[in-house]
């Protein structure tokens, strides 16, 4: 198996590669055996190891195979081509033969010989008996290559527990590696959460990941808009070879092994008591010791399969008679009503899988029960799962929690619209039956879905639903502790109206005198939603520390729900990186987002595009504007997939913003067009920020002197709106594109502000306001520590525009070699990105052309003659771009001019 790339780099094992080199060229030992899975990639870490070791050694490979393990010697038959049948019976002859042309060979090329023996576990008992004999001589180096479990190589690995011989395993590929290897492969950049999803599904085994690419794009599930990938939904492998692989798994199994197997891939998980009951000990045993399957340490001792991929495709090859028949033994183990059984499973995933299977062998089951698992469904945000159950209800008395259950999965969906109709079209149903009455359940997950599905526009529509669940919940108020609930639940749709209307101030008024103390304990999702809007009027206001704990208090409900709110990480995720990325909070964003990369499967590919925006904002509030284009353009392309937290103009018009920056060349640098036609704005407070980019962007562009005032009139209308989290983000902007007429704004708003962002940006403004160089100085220091780079060069480049205006070139160069040393520390940012203002150390378009002519060895004559240009002007030229880098002579540069300009490429005139 291969997993080379495009450029034939092995990705991410480069420890493991020094190691085997390493071993290898140990005078104290005679070789090494890698063992691994299939497919985990240790054929192509031979092959490279071997390579590096091209000068040193000679390899020479065999590879075994079923056929050749019924051969006596059959691997190594290539060096037995002279061999007599009498020699062959000889272990002794046989063995001196195949030293005798080892021998010859290292004669004749003076390097050690490498032997490299690929698929060992096919090895018969005479060649693994002579491998072991020619380790043993020390005469030849060798390097064994087998899956881990594989008993004819016993004899091989007891001489690496004698030291002999180094045993190297294999393990999975690493998140970071998977990544690598499918940017390579698709040859562009992929959304994180989607090469997530794979690593996970793959077990981070490169070949799954190989099979998993090529069927996610034959499904389209795997897409490629603008350059960048993501997937759009989970896909499978019941296409591929793998599941050829699985096939010859199952066949080598016996049978009891492979009811093991059916078993548990249709159940996903059992006890290890009911796997007993239904399966035989000794081959449950037998799995477990090849490591196909596992038993966990918990109360249960629950048994499943250690390959996701393996229970997927052994599911699928299971028939529709057969699974209903191990259903039913499973069902027979547990007594009606305990825990585990069809009607009382004993936590969300069994309910869940239990349902499914029922529905798959065709079994029709109660209302109550199929509401249940809806329910459940959509507490862990499994929509496709809670829109099967619900829909399967047909019992009258259900008919109608069913509809709140479609209409609460497609707003987990971000499909809003689909949301509100099911719920207007149920809410008219229920009017014009008298006769029916809302369960309290159902309403308050009516007025919850209602809150949720609220999206940019008037709040009006929303202050009607208020008070059409207000009037419908009548009926149900005659309790005092529903009749509370009903009361919080109406606040908490008025402030969803309020925030709609981006009357944050007021929002934030009602929101902090709601109670959840005192609400009903089935009422944790509407307590979630609290938390999660106050959390984020309060951000959007200022008041981050504030915020931050409203958002950890929802964050806290989800850990403790026992997974039955799962599905509303999104919607906390979002308002708690908010408050986290205002108030520089960048080291816990970053624990933040590595821990949502671990929400079920089902949730990344909805996530997605979420997560990949604030990995973005992220590195460009940090300044690393090429780091957060790259990982923003796949986000973009996955929002307009799925967007359940209106984030796609915000996402346009950042990535616009850092693509103009950077001038990469991408189809970002157009995304800030596409800001006003999304068809939705999103919260009010994103919708500035995202307006603030595009004009940002377009004040980059401008070679007209100042930037239009449009940037400062957005900053003026987040601060009447009272939205002073947006207003900061503004006037950085304002400052970042030359307008220095905010700074004293800036200076005055973060006084104040909570966070190590906004204390930065104060030392910062009030250092330029000052015109003081050496607090511009100072004031980049505090931003390096805040890790605000970009904020730190642009500091330090106002001082450097201050020593060029008054004369003091040794100073202004001490700065500019000051940045190159420290170009590490400002994580690779550069005077590239500064804004117009400090032009004194940005070079022109033609300078840059000079530059690059220079560094192709072009002498000024040259040049001169290329721009039809006299040579003096040139040197003038010349001399204008040493000062700006801040060097004295040629020799210096290229490491000059790559430190402070690394995006530019050299052409040439000479050839």
């Amino acid at each position: 198996m291969t997993i080379w790339g495009q450029s034939r780099q092995l990705f991410g094992r480069e420890r493991e590669l020094a190691e085997v080199a390493g071993r290898l060229l140990d005078p104290g030992l005679r070789g090494v055996v890698l063992l691994g899975d299939e497919g985990i990639g240790k054929s192509s870490l031979a092959e490279q190891a071997a390579e590096s070791l091209s000068s040193i050694m000679v390899p020479y490979y065999v590879c075994g195979s079923p056929v050749l393990s019924r051969m006596p010697y059959g691997i190594l038959s290539t060096y037995l081509g002279r061999a007599t049948a009498a020699e062959m019976e000889s272990p002794l002859t046989v063995l001196r033969t195949v030293r005798t042309h080892f021998q010859r060979l290292t004669e004749t090329n003076g390097l050690q010989t490498l032997l490299v023996v690929d698929n060992a576990q096919y090895l018969d008992e005479a060649s693994a008996h002579l491998l072991t004999q020619l380790a043993m001589s020390g005469e030849l180096r060798l390097m064994v290559i087998s899956r881990a479990r594989a008993p004819r190589i016993h004899e091989l690995l007891s001489l690496a527990r004698d030291g002999l011989l180094a045993r190297i395993d294999l393990g999975p590929l690493s998140h970071e590696a998977v990544h690598e290897f499918c940017v390579s492969v698709l040859g562009g950049p992929v959304l994180q959460a989607s090469t997530t999803l794979l690593n996970r599904i793959s077990g981070g085994n490169p070949l799954y990941v190989k099979e998993l690419l090529g069927r996610a794009q034959r499904q389209q599930r795997l897409v490629e808009a603008n350059g960048a990938w993501f997937l759009r939904g989970r896909p499978d492998c019941l296409d591929t070879s793998l599941v050829d692989l699985v096939k010859s798994m199952l066949g080598s199994r016996t049978p009891a092994e492979r009811n093991v197997l059916e078993t548990l891939a249709l159940a996903e998980r059992l006890p290890r008591s009911v796997l007993s009951a239904v399966a035989d000990d000794e081959a449950v045993r037998s799995l477990v010791i090849d490591g196909i399957m596992e038993i966990l340490p918990d109360r249960d001792e629950s048994a499943h399969l250690v390959q996701l991929l393996h229970e997927e495709i052994i599911r699928s090859l299971v028939p529709a008679a057969r699974s209903a028949e191990i259903r039913a033994r499973v069902l027979g183990c547990y007594a009606p009503g305990s825990p585990g059984s069809s009607m009382n499973p004993g936590d969300i995933s069994t309910l869940l899988r239990q349902t499914e299977w029922a529905l798959d062998c065709g079994d029709r089951l109660p209302g109550e029960h199929l509401l249940a698992a809806s329910r459940a469904a959509n507490g862990i945000g499994d929509a496709a799962r809670a829109q099967r159950f619900a829909a399967a209800i047909t019992a009258v008395p259900f008919r109608a929690a069913a509809e709140v259950e479609l209409a609460v999965a497609h707003a987990k969906q971000g499909s809003y619209g689909q949301a509100r109709d099911r719920l207007d079209a149920l809410g008219k149903r229920m009017s014009a039956d008298k006769a029916a009455v809302w369960d309290r359940l159902t309403l308050h997950r009516a007025m919850f879905v209602s809150a949720l599905s609220r999206t940019s526009g008037p709040g009006e529509g929303l202050t009607a639903l208020t008070d059409k669940w207000k009037t419908a919940s009548a009926p149900a108020e005659d309790d005092p502790g529903v009749a509370e609930q009903v009361r919080v639940s109406m606040e908490v749709l008025n402030a969803s109206a309020l925030i709609l209307d981006g009357e944050y101030e007021q929002a934030c008024t009602l929101l902090a005198a709601l109670d959840t103390g005192g609400l009903l304990p089935d009422a944790a999702e509407l307590a979630v939603l609290i938390h999660g809007l106050y959390a984020e009027v309060l951000t959007a206001c200022g008041d981050v520390e504030p915020a931050l704990q409203q958002a950890a208090a929802a964050a806290t409900m989800l850990d403790t729900g026992g997974g039955e709110l799962q599905g509303y990480a999104g919607f906390v995720f979002v308002r708690q990186a908010q408050a986290m990325l205002h108030g520089g909070r960048f080291g816990q964003l970053e624990q933040l987002l590595a821990r949502m990369h671990s929400v079920p499967q089902h949730q990344l590919t909805l996530l997605g595009g979420s997560l990949g925006v604030f990995e973005a904002a992220l590195e460009i509030h940090r300044g690393r504007l090429h780091d957060g284009l790259r990982k923003l353009r796949p986000a973009v392309e996955a929002l307009r997939e799925n967007d359940p937290e209106l984030l796609l103009p915000y996402a346009l018009g950042l990535a616009g913003y850092a693509a103009t920056v950077v001038a990469d060349g991408t189809p970002a640098a157009g995304f800030v067009a596409q800001v006003p036609t999304v068809g939705y704005t999103g919260p009010r407070h994103l919708w500035l920020t995202a307006q603030a980019y595009a004009a940002a962007a377009e004040a980059s562009q401008s070679t007209e002197g100042p930037p239009s005032g449009r940037l400062a009139a957005l900053a003026a209308e987040a601060r009447a709106g009272g939205l002073h989290s947006t207003e900061k983000d503004i006037l950085e902007l304002c400052l970042a594109v030359g307008d220095l007429t905010q700074v004293g704004r800036l200076a005055e708003l973060t006084a104040d502000f909570d966070g190590a962002e906004a204390q930065a940006l104060h030392a910062y403004a009030v250092a330029v306001a000052s015109g003081n160089p050496d607090r511009m100085v100072a004031a980049a220091e505090d931003a390096i520590r805040a890790q605000k780079y970009l904020v730190a060069v642009e500091s330090i480049g106002h001082a450097i525009r201050f020593y060029g205006n008054h004369g003091n070139l040794r100073r202004q160069r001490a700065l500019i070699q000051q940045l190159r040393r420290r170009r590490e520390e400002l994580a690779g940012v550069t005077v590239s990105y500064l804004s117009p203002s400090l032009h004194l150390v940005r070079l022109t378009r033609r300078e840059h052309e000079i530059v690059d002519l220079l560094l192709s060895g072009a002498t000024t004559k040259d040049i001169a003659a290329h721009f039809t240009l006299s040579q003096r002007t040139v040197e003038g030229h010349v001399y204008r771009i040493y000062v700006k880098l801040g060097i004295s002579r040629r020799a210096d540069l290229e490491s000059a001019y790559r430190a402070l300009e690394p995006g530019h490429r050299s052409s040439s005139l000479v050839r």
